[in-house]
């Protein structure tokens, strides 16, 4: 009888739980929505109007649209802002931890990057002139600091964070990972922004907050932005178009398929290695459900050798 009635309340408790679900998920996908018909166009808009606008004016603005309707809905659900996406310290030790995971992921980024190039264009390279005319301080802040408080509190922040609640681990780092490869509005940029947004979210998880994230993607931006700040300036003194050889190169060889099928060899030997640096990030935050997560397979070994 006991057992009878425990079922039913079990029963009675998931069925009550289905609408909540159902309505965070769809108050997710319309508040992504929001921030990708705002972005598409207010960077139309400033295109459109006869004014110079300054790159930094025009990434500052297109950045703040994009977390704006997560900012309100989150308001709107009588949350606090700094609490609901993450922003929780972290100890300064975790830093070393992040940066050395931010190293054993740029092997999955690049194989991303170049397996996409077999079938579209480098859109960073191609437009390198726009990102380093002007101010190329200016240029870098909206690059490496703007871009990524402002994506992370969108994408990890609101999005992994609120899936989270509804849904399991895999499936937000997933979707939110989607979600951010979408933003990008592009095919080569969505295909290595999907392999981050994983793995930002998985750091997020293992650290309990959303400056692991913030930090691994301004590392990624910098030296992105200064990779291609240099490779401009060095073909500005040769005479050379940054843009029209790399498209050569992408479509008279096989380099890139060849580079990103290298890459993909050595993205699953570091694979290991990312699950090992996010559960040392984990233990130096002491997040026992990360650890646990993070420890399934040696707790499954261990488990297995004291049965034999």
């Amino acid at each position: 009888m006991s057992n009878e009635l425990n079922s039913e309340v079990e029963q009675t408790v998931t069925t009550e739980k289905k609408p909540k679900v159902a309505r965070e998920v769809i108050g997710i996908v319309v508040v992504f929505i929001l921030m990708l018909v705002l972005n598409i166009l207010v960077s139309t808009v400033l295109a459109l109007i006869d004014v110079d606008v300054p790159l930094v004016v025009f990434g500052t603005i297109t950045e703040v649209v994009v977390v704006l309707p997560a900012i309100i809905y989150t308001k709107m659900k009588k949350e606090r802002v700094i609490e609901s996406f993450g922003f929780r310290k972290i100890k300064f030790s975790t830093i070393p931890w992040t940066v050395l995971l931010t190293i054993v992921s740029a092997p999955l980024l690049w194989c991303a990057n170049a397996l996409s190039q077999v079938f579209v264009p480098n859109t960073v390279v191609a437009a390198a002139d726009q990102f380093t005319s002007g101010s190329l301080l200016a240029s870098y802040i909206v690059v490496a600091i703007v871009a990524p408080i402002c994506e992370e509190s969108a994408m990890r922040g609101f999005c992994f964070n609120r899936f989270r609640r509804v849904t399991s681990l895999a499936v937000a780092a997933a979707v939110s990972g989607i979600m951010f490869g979408i933003l990008h509005l592009n095919i080569n940029q969505m295909c290595y922004a999907i392999v981050l947004g994983v793995i930002f979210a998985l750091a997020n998880f293992a650290s309990g907050s959303i400056w692991t994230s913030i930090i691994m993607h301004f590392l990624f931006n910098s030296f992105g932005y200064v990779t291609l700040a240099a490779m401009q300036a060095a073909a500005e003194l040769s005479g050379a178009d940054i843009a029209q050889q790399a498209e050569v190169a992408r479509t008279e060889s096989n380099v890139m398929l060849i580079a990103g099928l290298f890459l993909l060899v050595v993205s699953i030997g570091f694979s290991f290695l990312i699950r090992k640096v996010l559960r040392r990030i984990a233990v130096n935050e002491n997040n026992q459900e990360a650890i646990e997560v993070f420890n399934k397979k040696k707790s499954k070994k261990q488990a297995e050798e004291v049965a034999g």
